[in-house]
């Protein structure tokens, strides 16, 4: 797997929460935006060499706010497919909790959504998306979860 593309395909993976916690047993939405910055990323290029179906790619990055003060982490494996396209696995750390998401990320540029497939702490039972817009200058992430 080319440098190029680990880091082109890192570049999309996580984010952090922004509003209050409502009380349990009442469903409410929480929205959180974020930026990404890689943090660390390696590849396993499995048979044949160069990029093929197979390949493994796994990263972590720290996550922004709009003031540029860190709100937390993510971490992620992506396994190539035969299309060009990653089937991945992520979990954010947030204050308060973590996020977990699986998607089909589809290449290094576009808009695409990862659906949120549960959380722990304040996000336990989270159901959602995050919106990710990938850039060269680092990824923006919008989590839209909602937690009962």
């Amino acid at each position: 797997m080319k440098r190029s593309t680990i880091a082109l395909v890192a570049a999309g993976a996580l984010a952090v929460p922004a509003a209050p916690a409502a009380a349990k047993g009442h469903g409410h939405t929480i929205t959180i935006k974020a930026r990404s910055k890689l943090d660390q990323a390696t590849g396993v290029d499995n048979a044949p060499t160069g990029p093929s179906a197979g390949d493994v790619l796994i990263f972590t990055e720290k996550l922004f706010n709009s003031r540029g003060k860190q709100i937390g982490s993510d971490a992620a494996t992506c396994v190539s497919l035969f299309d060009g396209t990653a089937l991945c696995n992520g979990t954010y750390k947030l204050p308060g909790g973590r996020v977990f998401v699986q998607l089909l990320q589809p290449g290094p540029t576009g808009t695409y959504d990862q659906a949120v497939v549960g959380g722990t702490g304040r996000f336990a039972g989270a159901r959602g998306t995050v919106t990710v817009a990938q850039s060269g200058s680092g990824d923006r992430f919008t989590f839209k979860l909602r937690v009962d």
